[in-house]
Order: structure tokens, then sequence, then C-alpha cells
């Protein structure tokens, strides 16, 4: 699949896009899509795992329906609990940097 391919040789490069987590939510959603569920899991436990999760990437997952497949799976359903926790962890880090470097 074209998708796969495309990925795998970003990621083989060691191209910046090919280091940040969306190359790794694109092969998790490929992979689910096709009814790999150990392969999106791998790839779905390599982006949960990165620091900072922006909110698109909480959306998309919560609603991409290339996920169907697996979308009522605990295993799946933890995952995404795991990245709304870490990004709001994030977001509430930076709501509160201002206050605490006195710029309010």
């Amino acid at each position: 699949m074209k998708q796969i391919d495309y990925s795998m040789r970003i990621l083989d490069m060691g191209h910046v896009i090919g280091s940040t987590h969306r190359n790794y939510y694109d092969l998790a959603a490929t992979y689910a899509f096709l009814g790999e569920k150990d392969r999106a899991y791998d790839y779905l436990g390599i982006y949960s795992n990165f620091p900072i999760i922006d909110s698109w990437g909480v959306n998309y997952l919560r609603h991409d329906p290339l996920f169907n497949k697996i979308r009522d799976e605990p295993e799946f359903r933890q995952i995404v609990r795991d990245v709304e926790a870490k990004y709001q962890a994030e977001h509430e880090r930076v709501r509160q940097w201002p206050e605490e470097n006195d710029m309010l």
C-alpha cells in the first residue's frame, strides 16, 4: 500500500517528518483500516509515547474512521484515554506558564 511505503521511506530516511508522531499515526491508521491490529497497535504505542500530543491528534484519534475496526476494543480505548490525558496535562502546563512566570 502506498501510504505504508511512503511512511516507511520517510522513517528510513530519518526525515524530519518521520520523527514526528504524525507519521506513526498514519501507519497505525492504515494498518487498522487494513485489519492488521497488531501492527496498528504497535504504531499506536509509538504514537502515544511521544511526550506531547496536540489537539488534532486527540480529535483525529477519537473520530478517524480508519480506526473503526478497533474503535471499541479495550486496548484502543485505553490508548485514547492516555493520549487525552497527555494532551490535557500539556494544555494545563501551558495555561499555567504565564502565571508562573509573572507574565499576567
